[in-house]
């Protein structure tokens, strides 16, 4: 890549939407959470337009609502960008909010986050475990070098994205600074499988490798 990923805080949370560079001016956006309701619907398309990128796809690392109030407006801004989700939480976004998404928003208790997840697209892709990215940000531009982990736990589609030649892991709400994780009491949680999930991630992610995660700040693991 030629450029570093760009970290921009959106949505209620402050969701770390990240834009990845790929090559040339392609990039693909991850977890774009921006919307009306908080007040930066705008942010992730003025940076992409500002930067003259041309977004090929928005990846989500799981369905939370936190994670994908902006799919829409990344979408409406670049139409040819693929959405793409775990294969496990593709059902979430069909109609959203979807079972479980809907479970977690009534236990936060903020209801007027319906409507905001209800205005979300449906996924076009599909992610598998052990896939790549690029059936959903296309050939030739450097897609090819992510590679999808299924990191269940936090909820059951959750995964990692990971590139072993720019040593870069993107954790999504798995794997937090300081050993944290994401947590596992709200529907669709399970605290052994993310037990396992963060195993799995100490087995086969390198020391020195840079983790940006879903929330809070990057670090090197």
């Amino acid at each position: 890549m030629s450029n570093k990923l760009h970290i921009i805080r959106t949505g209620f949370f402050g969701v770390n939407t990240l834009i990845v560079p790929l090559q040339g001016n392609k990039c693909f956006v991850v977890d774009p959470a921006g919307c009306a309701a908080s007040g930066d619907q705008n942010a992730v398309t003025d940076y992409l337009k500002a930067k003259k990128l041309d977004c090929a796809a928005i990846v989500l690392t799981h369905s939370h609502f936190d994670h994908i109030t902006g799919i829409a407006a990344v979408k409406a801004a670049f139409p040819g960008a693929k959405i793409a989700i775990h294969e496990k939480e593709i059902g979430e976004l069909a109609a959203p909010p979807g079972p479980m998404g809907e479970g977690v928003i009534r236990f936060f208790g903020d209801m007027r986050l319906m409507d905001e997840v209800a205005k979300q697209p449906p996924a076009d892709v599909a992610l598998h475990d052990g896939g790549t990215l690029e059936e959903a940000a296309g050939k030739d531009c450097g897609a090819q070098d992510w590679r999808v982990i299924l990191t269940p736990g936090h909820t059951p589609g959750s995964i990692c994205l990971y590139n072993s030649k720019e040593k870069i892991l993107i954790s999504g709400d798995t794997l937090f600074a300081w050993g944290g994780y994401g947590r596992t009491d709200m529907p669709g949680g399970d605290e052994l499988q993310i037990m396992k999930s963060l195993e799995l991630l100490k087995r086969i992610i390198p020391e020195g490798t840079h983790v940006y995660p879903g929330h809070d700040q990057d670090f090197v693991y």
